[in-house]
């Protein structure tokens, strides 16, 4: 028998970094969405990957957000459209380039921090509550790491 196949026989696709994370991630977003939906919070979790990064820094160009968040051009613009329709953000244009856009908050949109925050604090609370906070803390230092080494390969 091949020896590739042989390296495969006891894999479980369900047993990978990858797969384990992204069902985390599933499920994490889902509960939020849900939470969110509960105290009538009018944001998606995705909108609010966006506000999170904008509470760290307000003032950020799109191509900042599109950078910081993971997410791809077209859908940044879509989530941004979606948070200025909903008085979250607004948009102004680049004094020094007009081909360029900044993205502030607006009164609602700084306010609706101390709203969300305790929703997803209680999500990864939930999410952790069996876990000692040193096996956390690895977790997580280990996760960084794995991202450190998938992002300058590809």
């Amino acid at each position: 028998m091949d020896e590739s196949v042989n390296n495969f026989k006891n894999f479980k696709v369900t047993d990978t970094l990858g797969h384990i994370v992204n069902r985390v991630a599933i499920i994490m977003r889902k509960k939020l969405t849900a939470r969110f939906k509960e105290e009538g919070v009018e944001l998606t979790p995705e909108e609010f990957a966006i506000l999170f990064k904008l509470w760290e820094e307000d003032g950020l160009f799109q191509s900042e957000i599109t950078e910081k968040t993971l997410k791809d051009k077209t859908r940044v613009t879509r989530l941004l459209d979606n948070l200025i329709k909903k008085s979250f953000v607004e948009k102004k244009i680049d004094k020094n380039d007009r081909r360029s856009y900044q993205i502030f908050l607006t009164d609602k949109g700084i306010r609706h921090k101390y709203r969300v925050l305790p929703i997803v604090r209680e999500i990864m609370n939930q999410s952790s509550n069996q876990v000692s906070s040193r096996d956390l803390e690895i977790t997580i230092k280990t996760l960084k790491k794995v991202f450190e080494n998938i992002n300058s390969v590809f």
